[in-house]
């Protein structure tokens, strides 16, 4: 395994700092390679832990780790040297604060995910995809049978989704906030968005299983032509037969309005406006054991239930490099993000289909 001062070297013309979310910390350099397992992270320069349950800095947010990286950068500052590798990794650090806090703030389909703090880039994680049944009221010598679960695993090689921020000389110069924080702030939504969407696609991909329209409407046109909760309860049955929990549902807000004034649901009410349900994360009605993640990357005419576990997200590092550019007069900071969803296995789960139009 390479060393800090290999590290180092090879990134001797750029400040960078990469976030591990599997140990909570920054460490000084890009450690983004196949090399790197943090769980034997002591010859790497840790910056901070990031206390993700504290609300701010005073509170306790950060937790510096190497005392002296911390005292020389102060030495520094009070000496009027401010261009130090040293100082501009701390306020990175700080900036990748940001980025990690505001990345999902629009964002739910995390939330139907289970998220896995990975310690390196590649990691296969076991599960059993045939599960055992039991042998009932067994009568007196008579053998038991041997039933072997069939262990299977899903294996994780994380990609990146990656941005660049430029900030020129005269807007650093001439603005009156700072313009690196707005950038930043940016680049949050531009990783939330490219993860949102990978996820909603992957857990789209469970066995597809069509139903009836929630939304339509009887001859008469006032009362439902189709029940979800006999759709939910079908497939709910189905991955409970697999030693599952169907706990989680997925749904565009389109989706979720036609449930919503499905006259089964909630007797007869009117079809709310379809464009103006929003999205978040809260209980089912009805079905309150089951969790809606409400989000327009979804499919407006699908619905996936099913269980947590069967969706994985291995969260990798992000890396922010600083860089400048003479030329142009600008400065620049290159992030990268790894991590990979994906779905373990069909049993967990499945699709209904064609439940809007």
């Amino acid at each position: 395994m390479a060393t800090q001062l290999e590290y180092e070297e090879r990134h001797n013309k750029i400040n960078a700092v990469t976030y591990w979310p599997a140990t909570r910390k920054f460490y000084v350099g890009a450690l983004d390679t196949d090399i790197v397992d943090v769980r034997k992270d002591s010859e790497y320069t840790q910056i901070a832990r990031l206390n993700l349950e504290k609300a701010t800095i005073e509170e306790g947010k950060f937790e510096p780790l190497d005392q002296e990286y911390w005292r020389a950068a102060e030495r520094q500052m009070r000496a009027g040297v401010r261009d130090t590798s040293t100082i501009t990794n701390i306020q990175v650090t700080q900036l990748l604060t940001q980025l990690i806090n505001e990345e999902w703030r629009n964002f739910f389909a995390i939330n139907g995910c289970t998220r896995i703090p990975v310690p390196k880039l590649k990691l296969d994680i076991p599960y059993i995809s045939t599960r055992r049944t039991a042998q009932k009221k067994v009568p007196e010598l008579v053998d038991i049978n041997l039933d072997k679960s069939v262990e299977s695993k899903v294996s994780l090689s994380l990609w990146k989704n990656a941005d660049a921020v430029g900030v020129s000389d005269e807007a650093q110069f001439q603005a009156n906030i700072a313009p690196f924080e707005l950038e930043i702030n940016q680049t949050a939504g531009a990783l939330g968005l490219a993860w949102n969407d990978q996820i909603t696609a992957e857990i789209e991909t469970f066995t597809a299983t069509t139903e009836a329209d929630w939304g339509a409407m009887t001859t008469n046109a006032d009362f439902s032509a189709n029940n979800p909760l006999d759709d939910i309860q079908g497939v709910e049955t189905t991955i409970n037969s697999n030693h599952l929990i169907a706990n989680t549902i997925t749904m565009h807000p389109r989706v979720f309005s036609d449930y919503l004034s499905n006259t089964f649901i909630n007797g007869y009410d009117p079809a709310a406006d379809r464009t103006g349900l929003g999205t978040g994360v809260f209980p089912l009605p009805k079905y309150n054991h089951i969790t809606v993640i409400r989000d327009a990357g979804f499919t407006n005419t699908k619905a996936s239930l099913y269980d947590r576990r069967g969706i994985v997200f291995g969260e990798g590092p992000t890396v922010a490099e600083q860089a400048r550019n003479a030329s142009a007069g600008a400065s620049m900071y290159y992030i990268r993000q790894f991590g990979e969803v994906k779905k373990v296995d069909n049993i967990f789960g499945r699709t209904m289909t064609v439940v809007s139009a």
